[in-house]
């Protein structure tokens, strides 16, 4: 499936703290006209996963349409090519060659649910950048991802530090089985779980097309896990949640990502839930940068607020448009402008948090970016909370 609409950005700042982009009064009047400026989307909407990373999808269509409203890059308006992989390792590859090769995109915002590993070398080698989400391991070891939150090791450990402060020392761990990657969860929890005091008790696999998963959660209730994580689709999540508690197995659910979507506000087995993500909550409305954001949804999107994917992938879409444009404008990128271009300007950011939109990020020629900050969340009685406020988290220098 691929679908193609025409996005733009308003202004940027280069300090930590510094105004929306899109969102300041500094942003053109009217709305953008004239040759676009093309970039392409790789993303997972649909299959394995897609309960979760649908929204991403939305969220990316809603920034193209806001923040062309208001002037678009320098005066252009961009056009986003949107194709969704299925999250098939072959149809990934396809998109990847098709943005490259057809489209001639300036970069690529990465929405995929963690097939970047299937079409990274197509990238590289064209040194087309990849902006956006941080969910597979290419990001913080491949030059030529820019992580726009959280990358992997540090996702991990500010999900045991969120476990922390609801007091969980022992953790269950359940992965889903249709993705290779959800299974790296388990090696991780043991490296750096003992930072922060959390042991993982036990560890499963788990399908979205099982009938139940009582063997599971009797093993974890049987190994002494005071918490448990689930690495798997929102819906499967909240099965998984119900199964325990018919079994007597209570748990306080711990997750990071794109698992805590629209649903589990309504599920009494996870009230009480804990998490990180990688960008600022979908759910904020505290800032300029986040009230921009939920404007534009509201108007046009509003069904998405209610939607069973609205969550943490929402928020990571829109946090790579946002990077994206932002640093586009600051380097006066155009129809013209080439791939190579882009990257001198992305090399200029700094300790930048796009408004908030972000955790501070710093890109490096030559090296690969890490993200050790995240955000916490939580639910409480069936509403959505932020346990520190919108201040990050973030692992200590190895």
């Amino acid at each position: 499936m691929a679908a193609a609409v025409v996005v733009a950005i308003g202004s940027c700042s280069s300090a930590a703290t510094g105004s929306s982009p899109a969102a300041g009064s500094t942003a053109a009047a009217g709305a953008a006209a004239g040759a676009p400026i093309v970039v392409g989307a790789l993303g997972s909407f649909t299959g394995a996963g897609g309960s979760s990373t649908a929204s991403g999808e939305v969220m990316l269509e809603d920034w193209v349409q806001a923040t062309n409203a208001i002037g678009g890059i320098n005066g252009h308006p961009v056009k986003a090519i949107i194709l969704d992989d299925q999250n098939n390792p072959s149809t990934a590859i396809s998109n990847a060659r098709q943005l490259v090769d057809q489209d001639h995109v300036i970069a690529v915002l990465d929405l995929s649910e963690d097939q970047e590993p299937t079409w990274a070398a197509v990238v590289d080698k064209a040194g087309v950048p990849v902006i956006g989400q941080a969910e597979s391991t290419v990001f913080g070891t491949d030059p030529n991802f820019y992580p726009t939150g959280t990358t992997v090791v540090p996702l991990i450990w500010g999900e045991l530090k969120a476990a922390s402060l609801k007091h969980v020392t022992g953790l269950a761990a359940f992965y889903c089985a249709e993705i290779a990657s959800c299974s790296q969860t388990v090696p991780l929890v043991t490296a750096v779980g003992a930072s922060v005091g959390v042991k993982l008790k036990y560890s499963a696999k788990v399908s979205s097309s099982a009938p139940n998963y009582t063997a599971q959660c009797l093993g974890a209730k049987s190994a002494g896990a005071s918490g448990a994580t689930a690495v798997v689709a929102g819906q499967v999540g909240l099965l998984l949640a119900e199964s325990c508690a018919t079994q007597g197995f209570k748990p306080v659910w711990v997750t990071t990502g794109g698992e805590m979507t629209t649903p589990w506000l309504a599920q009494p087995a996870v009230n009480g839930a804990v998490g990180n993500v990688q960008d600022v909550p979908w759910f904020d409305n505290s800032i300029p940068a986040t009230q921009f954001m939920q404007a534009s949804i509201k108007k046009y999107s509003p069904s998405l607020l209610n939607s069973s994917s609205f969550g943490a992938n929402a928020t990571q879409a829109w946090a790579a448009a946002v990077v994206f444009g932002a640093v586009a404008k600051s380097g006066g990128i155009g129809p013209n402008s080439t791939s190579a271009q882009l990257i001198a300007a992305l090399h200029q950011v700094s300790n930048n948090n796009f408004g908030g939109v972000t955790p501070p990020l710093t890109y490096t020629s030559g090296k690969a970016a890490t993200v050790p900050c995240s955000f916490v969340v939580g639910i409480s009685n069936g509403s959505w909370t932020e346990p520190v406020g919108l201040k990050t988290i973030c692992q200590p220098a190895a």
